[in-house]
């Protein structure tokens, strides 16, 4: 969620950079130039560790390694029951090479189930890497579990203090991050001024596959995001902006035709992620964390996503313009955000899911789902020195609304049909879903039904510091919530400007959602301000603040 623009270094010189993509995708080539050592050490283990659960007693394990030339080197890799690193339970050998800029992971198996281990690596040199702790997947019965939800972290803008703070817990089993991982923008773009000891790299917009390494390497050089992957694993799905703003299946917003082709880009884009991410090779996935609960994750944004709708057309052509929106393509059933394919597959596992005895369903996406309407008065929200953008932004949305459409088209508001299917394939199983969505960078709690009766609610988590409401509106927030409120019938509750993550509490009768507000991303600090609750009863697929 960001707008786009372009500058000037965002059509540079095609022909080095094309030599360089030809010489990295051969694996010829590992960057670790000297100028890349202010943000991390030019050799050696230089970004941490981080891991990723895979099954019952399954986990991958990732490090990144680079070699004083450039050359593939083997790592030792041990598993222990102890932090003491004494009790070895498994060891392997991963070789990081420049095929994948150094990155290295390896999957384990036959790890004893649902227990919490430690893990490191060692170079040749006898290095090693920074000490790990990561927890494979319960199973059979368990009776309590706790994840904590992240999503829109674009360092330019400030301290990843959220992640700071979550991974100084002790309470927490795994973190799911939804996505906005990264930003693709050139320094300057969204924010246009960085704040000091945000840099990123490289400067210019990232395209291909040497860029989205760079830019993974610098947001992974934060001491707080290496500290939270190093302490929990991670289930981390993509969003837009680890490809381009308001991706769909067949481009971008943020893509332009001189950047070339688009399918050569989003590849580059999917290469890096599951080097730096270990995202699986197909997008969408079911973990079970014992009988309590399914994780299923769920590409909105790229797989079969269809091309956004123009509603800002529509307004401009007035009433006429409005009415062929709603009965045109807005609610045509063959309009899809999953794919035939995606949504067949979540038909199937939430079924069973629900047939295997999982006493909930976690839905891990990435778009909010609630419909989420601009009141007539919003325009008294924007401050005297509100931009055009601005202002049109909330005109449009006032009409949109008027004619009972919401004005994200991004969201699953864009895709009204396709919702219906979603929720029509959880309330057939018999689910007890939980919905969770990041993108917007605000806090929302939503409770969605079907023909009348309760299906599911969902829990919106704001950004780890990109910028929300705040940043346009200058009306309190506690107004913000009350004029969204009144103007929105599944919106339960909202908050529009401040950063932070989420946790949900799972236990057999209900789940609890907690979000945490962090009071600053200005500065270094893990202070939090007044929270929020949530609860969902088991069998009520409401939920009700708490």
């Amino acid at each position: 969620m960001a707008a786009s623009s372009k500058g000037e270094s965002a059509m540079r010189p095609a022909i080095d950079r094309r030599a360089f993509l030809s010489a990295t995708a051969a694996g010829l080539i590992l960057p670790v130039r000297p100028a890349l050592a202010r943000l991390w050490p030019a050799s050696g283990f230089t970004h941490g560790v981080a891991s990723t659960p895979t099954g019952p007693g399954a986990v991958k394990l990732w490090t990144r390694y680079a070699s004083v030339t450039g050359a593939a080197t083997t790592l030792k890799l041990e598993v222990a029951e102890d932090e003491a690193m004494a009790r070895i339970i498994a060891r392997a050998d991963a070789v990081a090479g420049p095929e994948t800029w150094g990155t290295v992971q390896a999957e384990l198996t036959g790890l004893p189930d649902g227990k919490w281990l430690w893990y490191r690596f060692t170079a040749p040199d006898g290095s090693q890497s920074t000490l790990g702790r990561t927890k494979t997947l319960p199973a059979g019965r368990i009776d309590q579990l706790k994840l904590a939800v992240f999503s829109c972290s674009n360092r330019p803008f400030g301290h990843f203090n959220a992640y700071a703070h979550a991974a100084a817990r002790d309470d927490i089993d795994a973190v799911i991050h939804l996505g906005d991982y990264i930003y693709e923008y050139m320094v300057g773009v969204y924010p246009s001024v960085v704040m000091p000891g945000r840099e990123i790299l490289p400067a210019d917009e990232i395209i291909i596959i040497d860029d989205y390494r760079q830019r993974y390497a610098s947001y992974r050089a934060d001491l707080a995001l290496q500290a939270i992957h190093a302490r929990f694993p991670m289930i981390a799905i993509w969003d837009d902006h680890e490809f381009a703003n308001d991706t769909w299946k067949g481009g971008a917003e943020n893509h332009q035709p001189a950047e070339g082709v688009w399918n050569l880009r989003r590849d580059a884009a999917i290469k890096a992620h599951r080097e730096w991410l270990m995202s699986p090779e197909r997008p969408w996935q079911r973990l079970d964390f014992g009988n309590l609960l399914s994780v299923i994750t769920l590409d909105t944004r790229m797989s079969g996503r269809d091309r956004q709708l123009d509603l800002n057309a529509a307004l401009k052509a007035g009433a006429d313009g409005i009415k062929a929106f709603q009965s045109g393509e807005w609610q045509n059933p063959a309009r899809t955000l999953l794919g035939t394919e995606q949504e067949a597959w979540f038909a199937a596992e939430i079924a069973a899911s629900v047939k295997s005895g999982q006493r909930w369903q976690l839905i891990a996406q990435q778009v909010v789902m609630g419909d989420i309407f601009t009141p007539k008065q919003a325009v008294e929200w924007l401050g005297p020195t509100a931009d055009a953008r601005a202002q049109a932004y909330v005109k449009g949305g006032i009409a949109a609304a008027q004619a009972g459409i919401a004005g994200a088209q991004d969201m699953w508001s864009g895709y009204p049909q396709a919702r219906r299917r979603l929720l029509a394939a959880m309330r057939d199983a018999g689910a007890n879903p939980i919905v969770i969505a990041g993108d917007s960078h605000n806090a929302w709690a939503f409770n969605h039904s079907l023909d009348g009766k309760p299906v599911a609610a969902e829990f919106g988590v704001q950004s780890v510091t990109s910028p929300g409401y705040e940043a346009a509106l200058a009306a309190d927030p506690a107004v913000i919530r009350t004029g969204l409120l009144q103007s929105s019938p599944g919106l339960q509750w909202c908050d529009t400007s401040r950063r932070g993550y989420l946790t949900l509490s799972f236990s057999a009768g209900e789940t609890r959602c907690d979000w945490v507000f962090m009071e600053t991303i200005k500065q270094l600090s893990t202070a939090t301000s007044a929270p929020q609750a949530a609860v969902v009863k088991f069998d009520k697929r409401k939920m009700t603040l708490a």
